[in-house]
């Protein structure tokens, strides 16, 4: 008996597992390595500026985990993700549902491939003596949008919080569940200004900027085995004057674009990341009392039968 307990354990000691993880603008360690990294050093300014270091993506609990490292200027900015992670979508912007002025964004070509469903915008700064952060959740091509206002908690354009009970703003509302987020902007690290190609270790080590959570159901319900595309890119506050920080990264030496519907098949590579969804291995704790569970049943049946 003891040692098919061992056995178990043992097992159990080598199986790989998963952990929760915490929405607060950090890198958890599930999330594991980087999808993409940034290539080149932002136009955008630095260290106070904007940049785009590193994306992070996992689904776990009927949620994407998006994290995407860097820092944001504090002036409103717009940090614009495009999510494709279902059949059909847009590789060229239509510009609907136009909130918060991404309609000037129509025409924007995507790389071959990536057909973006929904849209993000991330935003913060300084309103009237009222440090906010602002989010939209759109689903393209449609009129149905959610924006939310200034619902982190922290100190400063810091923070974490979720959006509550949707707020429809136009059409049905995008979302139909509260969308969780975490905005660390301290990092001072990472790429520095300019257009060199940037230094790919320094990028990969930056942990802290927005991260979000999102439930599945609100991007298509991707299932296992999906691929789930995402791109992002930094903006000015009027969503036309885009800067060279993308995720995937743009070409080195490349400034920013300065316009707000880009090819952006144009430009080497792709300025897209993906991943597939995997199965989900259940925590260190679950595992653990699942083998106790066994072992406890095993030991039963020895006992009394």
């Amino acid at each position: 008996m003891k040692a098919f307990v061992c056995l178990i354990t043992l097992g159990l000691m080598a199986l790989p597992a998963s952990a929760a993880i915490v929405v607060d603008g950090s890198k958890d360690a599930s999330y594991g390595s980087a999808l993409a990294v940034q290539t080149v050093d932002t136009e955008f300014g630095d260290p106070s500026g904007s940049e785009l270091d590193a994306a992070y993506a996992k689904v776990w609990g009927g949620r994407l985990y998006l994290l995407l490292t860097g820092n944001l200027e504090g002036n409103f900015n717009k940090l614009d993700i495009f999510i494709d992670s279902k059949a059909g979508g847009e590789n060229v912007l239509s510009g609907a549902p136009g909130n918060d002025g991404t309609g000037v964004m129509a025409g924007l070509k995507f790389d071959a491939g990536f057909t973006a469903d929904y849209g993000i915008i991330g935003r913060h700064g300084n309103d009237n003596g009222n440090d906010k952060f602002d989010l939209d959740f759109s689903e393209l091509g449609t009129a149905n949008y959610s924006s939310y206002q200034d619902f982190l908690v922290g100190s400063g354009q810091n923070g974490v919080g979720t959006t509550g009970a949707p707020t429809a703003t136009g059409g049905t509302g995008g979302n139909a569940s509260p969308i969780s987020a975490g905005m660390d902007n301290t990092n001072v690290l990472g790429v520095v200004g300019g257009t060199a190609a940037a230094d790919p270790v320094a990028a990969a080590a930056v942990t802290t900027g927005l991260e979000l959570s999102i439930d599945l159901a609100d991007i298509g319900s991707p299932v296992v085995g999906d691929t789930i595309q995402i791109s992002a890119m930094v903006n000015n506050g009027s969503h036309d004057f885009l800067s060279n920080q993308f995720l995937g990264g743009l070409p080195a030496g490349t400034g920013n674009l300065g316009i707000s519907s880009p090819d952006l098949t144009t430009f080497a590579g792709d300025q897209f990341f993906s991943f597939v969804i995997a199965a989900e291995v259940p925590e260190p704790a679950t595992l653990a009392l699942a083998g106790l569970a066994l072992a406890a049943t095993v030991f039963s049946r020895r006992r009394f039968s």
